[in-house]
């Protein structure tokens, strides 16, 4: 009898242990596979709560479908039901984009509270759609009194959306508008006093030129892929002098621009429009320009070590 008692009290504390050993792997396990389990509901719905998060997301829509229009109580209604459908499903991604879209207009602060914590939900981590969602609440309708970061979130949404979409102009566009609006907010930019938007949009397309987007190859982790930056910082730098031609800060910044983007090219110091080896006068503004790749003694263009009218060997101006 006592054997018996000894073995069953052995067997019982061997299945404790083995118990609580498989529970803590299965535990560690489960939480690999489910990354969110720690923000699913606590409700007691004995695992079912994808299944109770389906209910209570048809609930919505048929809730949606009679309101004619979203004012701030309905808008607080609707936060406080989507909250109920994600914490049944975090993973549930159109709650996040219809539910984040409806009340974007009435409760900018909460909607893009809703799209940020899909975007960085890492099981949703292939949409781009949410987090440039997330980044055109807080740039359009969430004001500075909301949200004094709101143009600092805005602009990681949008980078955020860039990096997984492969149809980033768009994207890039907002991106690089917001980053703007940062610069020009903060009034200054490499120590130069920024004056309006159309110089805080030159010195962000300058920033991403040094972040190595020139080159597929030379991309640093935060820089945007923009084929054409070299294009649009010239342009950029032509809007920015035609805003205001005679402004000391602006011409600094594209003196300083310059300086690096068209060390290859002449400018005519006027409308910035490249021009040719020979040419004396800009072609787009008339503006005098100083010759280049011409013979010192006739003035011909240069097509090789001897002038080509004259003979003469001497270097080029």
């Amino acid at each position: 009898m006592k054997k018996s008692l000894v073995t069953h009290i052995a067997v019982m504390v061997i299945a404790v242990a083995l118990g609580s050993f498989l529970a803590s792997y299965l535990t560690e396990k489960q939480s690999e596979i489910s990354v969110n389990r720690d923000k699913v509901s606590k409700a007691p719905l004995g695992g079912f709560n994808k299944f109770a998060s389906d209910v209570q997301w048809m609930l919505f829509i048929n809730y949606s479908g009679r309101i004619s229009h979203i004012k701030k109580a309905e808008s607080e209604e609707i936060y406080k039901r989507l909250n109920t459908i994600l914490a049944n499903d975090p993973d549930l991604e159109i709650a996040y984009n219809i539910g984040g879209m409806m009340i974007s207009n009435s409760n900018p602060v909460k909607s893009a509270e809703i799209f940020m914590r899909g975007a960085n939900n890492p099981n949703l981590k292939n949409s781009w759609q949410i987090p440039f969602y997330a980044g055109f609440v807080l740039d359009r309708y969430v004001t500075d009194q909301e949200d004094p970061q709101r143009l600092k979130k805005a602009e990681e949404m949008f980078r955020l959306a860039a990096s997984r979409s492969e149809q980033t102009s768009y994207i890039n566009s907002y991106l690089l508008r917001t980053r703007a609006k940062r610069i020009a907010q903060n009034g200054k930019w490499a120590g130069i006093p920024v004056i309006n938007d159309k110089q805080a949009l030159l010195c962000t397309l300058f920033d991403e030129w040094r972040k190595g987007g020139t080159s597929e190859d030379n991309l640093s982790p935060d820089s945007l892929n923009i084929p054409d930056i070299k294009v649009r910082l010239l342009k950029a730098a032509k809007d920015a002098k035609a805003s205001d031609p005679t402004d000391k800060n602006i011409i600094a910044t594209i003196n300083k621009v310059l300086k690096v983007v068209s060390e290859d090219q002449h400018l005519c110091g006027n409308c910035l429009t490249a021009y040719d080896a020979g040419d004396k006068f800009c072609a787009q503004c008339g503006t005098g320009v100083i010759a280049y790749s011409v013979c010192p003694k006739c003035a011909a263009v240069l097509k090789g070590k001897f002038c080509s009218s004259c003979g003469n060997s001497g270097g080029a101006q």
